[in-house]
């Protein structure tokens, strides 16, 4: 069928031409159709291979794939700038030395990938450039005809499949090769149901290989957002839609994507997938930018904030960090910091400091003795302290054990203590960018629990189809925090400050500092009946007395 289309467009000489230039119909669709009756190898079909220029081309605001940065491509969307503008900026952003535009353009280096770690695409924008300007476009754009109101009088087209080499056209005409200013594209008329469009992108992203993870999230954030209507049971008697719970919808989504390329994904997979979202918006440019896989950015989703993150998924891309590099670093304690570490030549301060230490240990192995020799060392050592020497050397060795421990407790920033739910403010500043406006202000004028608003904005959920698609990067990340608690697996620790009054004894309230979504999965824990996660472990960085009077 491919070779057909080539030699249709080489006969007609459609280089060059617009689509509305094109005759109704072309001498070969006219033999084609008079021969319906013979058996010649092929059926014609409604597709053509048409020249359509640059500038009549929108890329398609819904695709999972987001090649530009965030910015440039809200602004292409909004119409504030041309797609051929779009072009310009991210090429300027490059030469001065832009990490996210550089990475586009330049593709990505290679790193250290481990064996069982994801391949994907090792391409930028100017190698694909540079293969369209040596050999041709050899698979043409999917575009659909639209109506475009500013300009009735004039054909326009939504891009459909081939984004990359939509934008690879424009960086040609960037360069100065003008001829790229056309592409050959297939085009087709706008499905009354757009659904269809989406599918089509969802089947296409689902057999590749190559797609970036974060690409692949997108989609199938797309699949839950329709199954989640699909999969609703409407509630006898009611005016309302009961829907599918986080698993069942995950393994719908598994079960559809195994439908488009026969591979099974299994719904914690999913899960994983679909937890990349909650990364902030710079981190993903630069995790979309350097084509990183859902291994290596796993154990980001770990860190507390989007700083923390955003500093690690940099380290990743300098660094070229495979996925279980990555883990270790997240999982690695700090490593203490020393100033006698530092110092190249043995000190009064390094000898002292390892002798106290290898007293310390000294205790610890005496002390982990058997009751009975544990009695015995001590009276041997008690009735060698009768020379003063001795006992001057213990009286010596306890003080400066004291006096270290008192200075540790002085220099510890945070206690890790056991917290009641109800002691803590919910935290509200992380519900801001999944709610409206008018949503988000009733829990700001009304004093509520967590439990209580955990309720309310799954009442939402299940009612309000637009909104509930507003809170699924929360109910997510809080859906795979609570897994982890559940499953005991090693989590950051939320830090809280809090506040005494002083005729309220040892009574405090806490704020949440970081950390947010690890409290929200403890209240979400509790609501779903497991009481022991009523206590929850943070660190406590301050304490402030409040006095009323």
């Amino acid at each position: 069928m491919a070779k057909r289309k080539v030699s249709i467009q080489r006969n007609l000489g459609t280089r060059g031409a617009v689509v509305e230039q094109m005759a109704e119909g072309s001498v070969i669709d006219k033999l084609a159709g008079s021969m319906s009756n013979v058996d010649i190898g092929f059926r014609p079909t409604e597709q053509r291979v048409y020249e359509i220029n640059l500038d009549r081309i929108t890329p398609d605001p819904a695709q999972p794939r987001h090649l530009l940065p965030t910015d440039l491509r809200t602004a292409v969307h909004e119409k504030s700038i041309s797609p051929a503008e779009a072009m310009r900026e991210l090429v300027l952003r490059a030469e001065q030395g832009d990490t996210v535009a550089l990475l586009i353009l330049g593709g990505r280096q290679k790193g250290p990938v481990e064996e069982d770690d994801e391949i994907v695409e090792d391409t930028g924008l100017l190698a694909l450039a540079r293969s369209i300007r040596e050999v041709g476009l050899r698979q043409p754009l999917n575009v659909y005809r639209i109506d475009d109101p500013e300009q009735p009088d004039r054909t326009a087209y939504r891009l459909g499949e081939g984004e990359r080499r939509f934008w690879a056209h424009h960086l040609l005409v960037q360069q100065g090769y003008e001829e790229f200013h056309s592409v050959r594209c297939i085009v087709e008329t706008l499905p009354e149901d757009e659904e269809v469009i989406h599918q089509r992108q969802e089947a296409e992203n689902a057999a590749r290989v190559d797609l970036p993870a974060l690409a692949r999230a997108r989609s199938m954030q797309r699949i839950k957002e329709r199954l989640n209507l699909e999969m609703g049971t409407r509630v006898p008697g009611e005016n309302t839609i009961k829907l599918p719970s986080q698993r069942e919808l995950q393994v719908a989504i598994g079960q559809r994507v195994k439908s488009f390329t026969g591979r099974a994904i299994g719904d914690r997979m999913v899960r994983n997938y679909l937890a990349l979202l909650n990364l902030s918006p710079e981190a993903q440019d630069l995790v979309e930018a350097a084509q990183l896989t859902e291994k290596q950015l796993r154990p980001v989703l770990r860190l507390p904030t989007d700083a923390e993150q955003l500093t690690m998924i940099q380290r990743i891309v300098e660094e070229k960090w495979s996925g279980s590099k990555v883990l270790q670093q997240v999982l690695a304690p700090p490593a203490p910091k020393s100033s006698l570490r530092e110092v190249s030549q043995t000190t009064v301060e390094q000898r002292f400091e390892k002798r106290v230490l290898d007293a310390a240990k000294t205790i610890h192995s005496l002390l982990s003795l058997p009751p009975e020799n544990y009695e015995e060392a001590v009276t041997t050592l008690a009735l060698r302290a009768k020379d003063s020497k001795t006992r001057q050397a213990l009286q010596a060795l306890r003080q400066a054990l004291e006096e270290i421990l008192l200075k540790v407790e002085d220099l510890t920033e945070a206690s890790v203590v056991e917290v009641p739910l109800l002691a803590v403010i919910p935290p509200l500043d992380g519900l801001k960018r999944h709610l409206p406006l008018e949503k988000f202000q009733i829990f700001e004028s009304e004093v509520l629990t967590g439990s209580q608003i955990l309720e309310q904005l799954t009442a939402w959920r299940q009612s309000d189809s637009i909104l509930a698609s507003r809170l699924e990067p929360f109910f997510n990340q809080i859906e795979l925090d609570a897994e982890a608690l559940r499953a005991g697996e090693p989590t950051p620790l939320p830090r809280l400050s809090g506040e005494k009054k002083p005729n309220y004894g040892d009574l405090a309230v806490y704020k949440v500092e970081s950390g947010v979504s690890i409290y929200w999965a403890h209240e979400l824990l509790v609501k779903r009946g497991e009481s022991q996660f009523k206590l929850m472990r943070a660190e406590i960085v301050s304490i402030n007395i409040v006095d009323d009077n």
